[in-house]
């Protein structure tokens, strides 16, 4: 960025305050996060972290090149001639309801992935918790029955949900 330029990106970042609401047009996509156009010479960076509450497996699923979307401003940094952006600041956060209700909760959920330390499940809209593998252990021998596959279904109780690092454990009903 030359000097004109940059000039004239900080003048355009004094426009903007962290907190406020804008819209933009998302101008390209990194593997990174999303780039936002509010109508200066800098574009924002929606982090990849701040893009959506719900899980997503690709960027492009979620937002695309020349999509209109409303954004909280994060940060301003005026040295570096860049913003930080989010769209999830303005959504609807599924967790807090799901923690609120659902402890103790026996449902049944889909496995989305299979992990060295047990399975996700999907237990909600937006939602997965964690199985560990030792629920598959059976408590009468010392072979452990497999783990699920990816699209299996199995029947869950929801045993902790910690808001704070926002996980779900769950447990076997057998």
């Amino acid at each position: 960025m030359d000097d004109a330029t940059s000039e004239a990106g900080r003048a355009f970042l004094r426009t903007v305050q962290q907190g406020q609401v804008r819209k933009g047009v998302v101008s390209s996509l990194a593997n990174f996060g999303a780039f936002v156009d509010l109508g200066g010479c800098v574009d924002g960076l929606v982090n990849v972290a701040e893009v959506s509450w719900l899980h997503y497996d690709r960027l492009a699923d979620v937002v695309e090149v020349g999509q209109e979307v409303t954004v909280v401003v994060l940060d301003v940094d005026l040295d570096r001639v860049r913003m930080s952006l989010s769209l999830k600041a303005l959504q609807f956060d599924p967790f807090k309801d799901f923690a609120r209700t659902h402890l103790g909760r026996v449902l049944v959920g889909r496995v989305t992935r299979v992990v060295p330390f047990g399975v996700f499940v999907h237990v909600h809209e937006g939602i997965q918790g964690l199985l560990h593998k030792s629920a598959f252990d059976a408590p009468d021998t010392d072979h452990p029955a497999p783990l699920p596959h990816v699209g299996d279904e199995v029947v869950v109780e929801i045993t902790d949900i910690d808001f704070t690092r926002r996980t779900v454990s769950l447990t076997l009903v057998r």
